[in-house]
Parts: C-alpha cells; structure tokens; sequence
C-alpha cells in the first residue's frame, strides 16, 4: 500500500475512534469551546473529594488560567469532554486489565493484546482460573506476557477470593483515596492506572500523569526545575521539595487541576481533556 494511502487511512481512524490504554476512548467534538459556569457544569462526585497538598507548596503553576489555555486549546483540537453525559459503563476490570496491557508497548499493540484476550477468554472468569501459558499467549503481542499475565491474574483471583465474583464494579461506591489505596495494593498498578480509574470509570476528578504528560509538564513549566527545587529548598522556608518524579508531579498536578475551584468548565472535564488526547 502506497505511503500517502497509509496516512490518509491512519488520520481517518483518529479522528473517528483511538484507543489509549488498550480500552477505546469516546471521540470529543472539535470546534469553540462553550462557556459553561460552574453553577451549570454537569454534576460530578465532587462531594467525595479529599483536599491534599502539593509537594511543591508555594510553586505558582500551573495556575487557574494555565489550566484552562490548555483546555482550551485541546477541546478545540480533540473536542470537548464533558462528564455526566449517558453512556454505557465499560467493566471497571477491562479499564484495569488495559492500562496493565498498555505498559511498554503501543497504543496498537495493547488494544490488539486486550481483543485477542476477550476473543478467547470471553469474560473475566474465564481469564482467572486460565493456565497462565494460555493468557500468555493471547496476550503475547503486547509484550511482556509472562509478566503482566502474573499481575493479571493475581488481581483477578484476589478479588474473587475477597468478594465472592471476578469484579471491581464495587469501586464505583468508593471514594477517589479509597480507590487509589484499593488499586495500588496489586504489583501493576500505580497512581497512573487509579487515576484513570477514578477520572473514566468512577467519576471522581483525578489526574493521571504518565511518561508523557510528565515530559509536558516539565516543558510547559507546570513542575519546578532542579535549579528552582535547589533554590527554594536552601532557603529553607517552608516544606522541602522532593525530587520531581512522576508521582511527585501527578500529586501536584492533581491539587492544580482537579481540586481547583475556580476551573470555569468543571474539573473532570478538564482533567479528560488534558489525559486522553495525548498520543502514546
């Protein structure tokens, strides 16, 4: 197939469907951003949300208006993402099992693994009493597969064995902290696989930080660079800032993003639209 084909084929299926994290991902619209008050932005678990601070306490972005030129500028690009809307609820363990197979391989190559796992598996149940060689071998082509087949299956019977059925539908009760506490107890998942959780699947505001939001936010200046860690910390006022890492930028990011009152089109939207258009 001619080059020029291939491309023209490959910006047709952007812009009708992608899938991040081996799960498909809703198309937004593309187009003006609409003005929506706080008063009149869909309602989201808000209540249940745990103020927490920033490791950089004191570090000035990203402000309010930060975060909203950046939204503003993906929702024009990728389309708007706005939570509340009806839709039917993927399994909360399909989000799970994807984001696992999603590590250290392609977009491609992680829906490929997750299809071909359902296409000879069928369910989750069906997945948990498997031989592992089996599960290895439907998953081979993400890459990895002795390995993310251990972490998969371990999840899977540890919650059978506590709850009685193959299912994390129960997290859906449980508050953003709870389920990051409830998620990062299985080798596999991190704070990037919880927020997801919590940001798609739950409904609760979060913000998810991976390899390459990390490097965005480095760029954009969202997080302080060592020389500005360096200096802050020998001033000696305030909280020491620990090393910027992932997980040290995702806590951060989330203060900023998710828990900021004055984001004029309502915080999970905000966080959607700064995750998912970024490609992997």
């Amino acid at each position: 197939m001619p080059a020029v084909m291939k491309r023209k084929m490959a910006s047709s299926l952007s812009r009708s469907s992608f899938f991040s994290h081996g799960i498909k991902m809703a198309e937004g619209r593309p187009g003006k951003r609409r003005a929506v008050s706080p008063a009149a932005a869909p309602a989201t678990k808000r209540s249940k949300l745990e103020e927490t601070s920033s490791p950089f306490e004191g570090f000035p972005r990203p402000s309010p208006a930060d975060v909203t030129k950046i939204h503003t500028a993906l929702a024009r690009h990728f389309g708007e993402r706005r939570p509340g809307a009806k839709k039917p609820k993927r399994q909360i363990l399909d989000t799970v099992v994807g984001t696992i197979l999603s590590q250290n391989t392609t977009n491609t190559n992680s829906h490929r693994a997750f299809s071909q796992l359902m296409e000879r598996f069928r369910n989750w149940d069906a997945v948990r009493t498997a031989k592992p060689k089996a599960v290895e071998t439907a998953i081979k082509c993400g890459g990895l597969a002795p390995k993310k087949t251990k972490w998969i299956q371990h999840i899977l019977r540890t919650i059978y064995k506590e709850t009685g059925i193959t299912s994390m539908e129960y997290l859906r009760k449980k508050s953003k902290s709870e389920v990051h506490a409830e998620l990062e107890r299985f080798t596999g998942i991190g704070k990037k696989t919880s927020a997801i959780i919590n940001l798609f699947d739950v409904g609760h505001p979060d913000m998810a930080v991976d390899t390459h939001v990390f490097r965005y936010a480095l760029q954009l200046g969202w997080a302080p660079t060592e020389k500005e860690r360096s200096i802050h910390n020998k001033k000696k006022q305030g909280k020491p800032w620990p090393v910027v890492t992932r997980d040290t930028v995702y806590e951060h990011l989330d203060k900023a993003c998710c828990q900021n009152p004055q984001s004029p089109e309502g915080i999970p939207g905000q966080a959607q639209v700064l995750y998912a258009p970024h490609p992997h």
